[in-house]
């Protein structure tokens, strides 16, 4: 999911400083600039939370609500950012010419294979009550 949101967010970003609207590049606008420190922000922070869920497996500490934030926060992240991409990239971010519009449609199953996002927000709770 960090793989296809990040993707997605590398392939937008040129667009959007390419890409003109009323004599100023799309990604001058203020509003713009906002959104796109909000979500490579939250792509940062998904992307740290899977190191170190990494981190506590190679250490051979417990991971499983580590690896389990990850995942879920991951793959909400993934959704919330392709479809940020699709919105600033206009109309043509809807079509198949553009990769935006496949990291859209595929980062969907993200919250539902390897464990539903609706499971991590299961497994979360119970092994904060077993660490208390």
């Amino acid at each position: 999911m960090l793989g296809l949101a990040q993707g997605c967010f590398d392939y937008t970003i040129p667009y959007i400083k390419e890409r003109e609207q009323f004599g100023k590049r799309i990604f001058d606008f203020q509003g713009r600039q906002h959104q796109v420190a909000h979500m490579a922000t939250q792509l940062e922070a998904a992307r740290l939370l899977t190191y170190n869920a990494a981190r506590l497996l190679e250490a051979g500490r417990p991971f499983i609500k580590e690896s389990s934030m990850a995942k879920y926060y991951a793959s909400e992240i993934a959704g919330l950012i392709t479809g940020k991409c699709i919105e600033w990239m206009g109309g043509v971010g809807y079509t198949k010419n553009y990769p935006v519009e496949k990291h859209f449609q595929d980062v969907k199953i993200g919250t539902i294979y390897e464990g539903t996002s609706n499971i991590q927000l299961n497994t979360i709770p119970k092994r904060i009550d077993s660490e208390y």
